[in-house]
């Protein structure tokens, strides 16, 4: 069983749309996944199911003092959800404590799945902090642009700092370009470069270009590998997928 915090503090990099699309596509390979919607926003939620009022697996119970467990909601085979609505917005004024609720909270159902997937919101916070407390691991979309970049630093030193203070175990599972022009400008050619030089090995290879489908695909409550499935994005996140495991196989032995 692996927790995988998708978390990025910057907005507009296509961060749900990594972790619907993760989730969807991990089930359908027959891997039993675990979505987590910790995003008041709920766009994992939305796109997971057809009438989000009608959620009932809400992790705000989670992070509430009385409640610790929900049970997790199933959406199809190998995939179930615990979703979130705005209420959880209201966790930002509890104490300290409640960052390690979520990792209690999901402790005796973890085990039932191969993958927790944590969608975190796109800031800093309570919320992200549980995140990274409860992951083993942090996958962290951006994509080409000046403002997506800039964070990345503060970004990774959040996680070392939550690593020496909270999760000595929390990795990094890489950093996927994501929502990239399909012509990809100087400028945006420039700042790839600039990312693999300065980050290497922690930058995924496959890289994930923007699309109308894409987009479209999550108000159908379907992945793009079944929206469109012979079309170009759909490609690239079945090979992303490929890496994504292909590089957690080789974590697994290196620590073994």
């Amino acid at each position: 069983m692996t927790t995988i915090a998708i978390a990025n503090q910057k907005g507009g990099v296509g961060k749900t749309t990594v972790a619907f699309n993760m989730a969807k596509g991990l089930a359908q390979r027959g891997f039993r996944v675990l979505a987590i919607d910790n995003d008041p926003q709920g766009n994992l939620t939305g796109a997971l199911l057809e009438d989000p009022t009608k959620l009932q697996a809400d992790i705000f119970s989670i992070y509430q003092d009385e409640i610790f467990t929900v049970e997790p909601e199933k959406i199809e085979k190998n995939l179930e959800l615990i979703g979130s609505t705005i209420h959880l917005a209201k966790i930002s004024d509890s104490d300290f404590d409640v960052i390690f609720r979520l990792s209690e909270g999901i402790e005796d159902i973890k085990n039932n799945f191969e993958f927790v997937l944590i969608d975190c919101l796109p800031s800093f916070g309570y919320l992200t902090s549980a995140a990274l407390n409860a992951a083993d691991l942090v996958l962290i979309p951006t994509k080409p642009a000046p403002f997506a970049l800039a964070g990345l630093k503060d970004l990774l030193d959040t996680i070392k700092k939550t690593k020496r203070r909270l999760n000595k175990n929390l990795k990094v599972a890489g950093i996927v370009l994501n929502l990239v022009e399909g012509r990809q400008t100087t400028i945006g050619e420039e700042l790839e470069s600039v990312l693999r030089e300065n980050y290497k090995d922690l930058v995924f290879q496959v890289k994930i270009n923007k699309g109308v489908k894409l987009e479209e695909s999550p108000s159908f409550n379907q992945s793009i590998m079944e929206y469109d499935p012979k079309g170009k994005q759909a490609t690239q996140f079945n090979q992303f997928l490929d890496e994504f495991l292909m590089r957690l196989d080789l974590r697994q032995r290196k620590d073994s």
